[in-house]
């Protein structure tokens, strides 16, 4: 069986927004949204294109969890500016409101619901997009993924195209020094479950497996120094590198229960996508584990990364999901729903909306134990509770 791997040229490094200055086009269109737009990181990005003769225009409506409609307002506007380049300037969504636009600023027809792998979409004949992450979380600037939601049912729901990968991604450390701590652990979160999920995918491969070990290392060093010290720039360097590995890994192997989780718990309960699809890792693990040896051989090799060793496979592998409960702990990362805020009475109420979801989520048929329905309650009632899983 043959194999592709799809990333980005990755420009890293302080300072390495300075190579927007080789960057060859003459109309740029950022999306970015009013908090980055504020902070004078845009400013900064535009002034550069400004210097080297660059026309410019700025659309700072991206939401968090962005709705098909606001897709829609982003792409019209690239439209009527008529871009040669698209670069987007955030987080996640930010770059998931970008690629989206993207789609249909080549192909306007576009039902993005029914996009899929195989459609030719024809966005490099239209621009070049250039993503500068300011989390240190999503990967989303080196992967062809996108998530985004219906407007009428408020369902979040990826998909991915190989076109959709971006031309280049810039890691400027200083554009992600005033996250806030809850940000940065929630995003942290987020990249540490790619690198899991990558590792353990059904479409895991030699390479995404390289990118996943060498994230979860990273990761559980350079989280907790990027949340307890914020101005640590080597740090914030760090894990913007471990989350583009991530990105990578997860990208061309696909995530895997712990997404479909999140997902659902990012549409039905509107929780932060790093809150939930970290909240929901070590649960899934230690389902994942139990009766499947190449899923608990491969968690027990990301254990071995950060110390944890053992003679059975699922015992270990119990052990890397506490070790991920104490970091989410050290970070300030809920590490149960109660924890997160959900009281029992919304708990209630959407539990089967939680189920319905996570079992539409395409991620979902990537795990290494098959679900149902009903083991997906029984999952969500544990985490609820906080309590360990055991079947």
């Amino acid at each position: 069986m043959s194999w592709q791997f799809d990333i980005p040229r990755v420009i890293f490094g302080e300072d390495s927004i300075e190579e927007l200055e080789l960057l060859a086009g003459e109309s740029a269109f950022i999306i970015t949204d009013t908090v980055i737009n504020k902070l004078g990181i845009v400013d900064r990005v535009t002034q550069i294109l400004a210097d080297n003769q660059w026309s410019v225009a700025v659309w700072d409506c991206a939401e968090p969890d962005p709705r098909i409609s606001t897709v829609r307002q982003a792409a019209e506007g690239i439209r009527n500016f008529g871009a040669d380049t698209i670069l987007a300037i955030g987080g996640g969504s930010v770059m998931d409101t970008a690629k989206a636009a993207w789609v249909l600023y080549a192909k306007p027809d576009m039902d993005l619901t029914a996009l899929t792998p195989f459609d030719e979409l024809g966005v490099r004949e239209k621009a070049k997009l250039v993503c500068i992450p300011t989390t240190a979380g999503t990967g989303s600037e080196v992967t062809r993924a996108i998530v985004i939601r219906e407007d009428e049912t408020g369902r979040k729901f990826a998909t991915i195209n190989p076109e959709l990968t971006p031309d280049i991604a810039i890691l400027e450390p200083v554009f992600v020094k005033d996250l806030p701590k809850n940000l940065t652990a929630y995003t942290g979160m987020d990249a540490l479950t790619h690198a899991v999920e990558g590792y353990v995918s059904s479409w895991k491969n030699d390479i995404s497996d390289g990118c996943s070990m060498k994230a979860v290392k990273m990761i559980f060093e350079w989280l907790p120094k990027s949340v307890e010290n914020p101005e640590d720039l080597v740090a914030r360097e760090k894990m913007l590198v471990a989350a583009s590995l991530a990105g990578m890994a997860f990208g061309n192997a696909q995530a895997a229960l712990a997404h479909s989780l999140g997902h659902s718990m990012g549409s039905v309960l509107r929780l932060q996508h790093g809150l939930s699809v970290g909240m929901a890792l070590p649960y899934t693990i230690e389902y994942s584990c139990k009766g499947e040896p190449d899923a608990a051989r491969h968690y027990s090799e990301l254990a071995s990364l950060i110390g944890i060793s053992g003679k059975r496979h699922e015992h270990v592998s119990r052990k890397f999901a506490q070790a991920i409960r104490e970091l989410m702990e050290r970070i300030g990362s809920p590490t149960n729903m109660k924890a997160a805020k959900v009281t029992k009475k919304a708990f209630k109420a959407s539990i089967d909306k939680l189920v319905q979801y996570a079992m539409m989520d395409a991620a979902i048929s990537m795990n290494p134990r098959n679900t149902d329905s009903g083991i997906i309650r029984r999952i969500y009632e544990y985490m609820f509770e906080g309590n360990p899983v055991d079947f």
